[in-house]
């Protein structure tokens, strides 16, 4: 059976997030300590964050740390994952991603809560 996504509604427009999530949280903070993460495995670490909650969406995160520089690759991304708890994990590609590759990393998160 092949894959299948069914929308039931697109909304288009011009204007940013107005009205789209009745709340939202700018994080900002950096890595101390990190794990090797061997080939495709997945090193995680949970951060907190007051008043987020299950069906909280992360819309975006930027890290000032280089996933890609030749030598370890990974792939970063954040869900949240309790009540005041994010996940951030990182997916080593096809070689182990080195430990301490992510310390003294900062990073920027934005995390919404829809009004939908």
């Amino acid at each position: 059976m092949a894959n299948t996504i069914t929308i039931s509604n697109v909304d288009q427009g011009k204007s940013q997030f107005q009205g789209a999530f009745k709340e939202m949280w700018k994080v900002t903070g950096s890595v101390t300590d990190s794990d090797a993460v061997a080939a495709t495995a997945i090193g995680e670490f949970d951060i907190t964050v007051a008043g987020v909650a299950l069906g909280d969406m992360v819309l975006g995160m930027a890290f000032g740390a280089d996933f890609d520089d030749g030598t370890d690759q990974a792939l970063p991304s954040a869900h949240v994952s309790a009540a005041n708890t994010v996940t951030v994990q990182w997916m080593a590609d096809d070689a182990q991603f080195a430990a301490d590759a992510l310390n003294a990393a900062s990073f920027k998160m934005l995390i919404g809560r829809p009004s939908w």
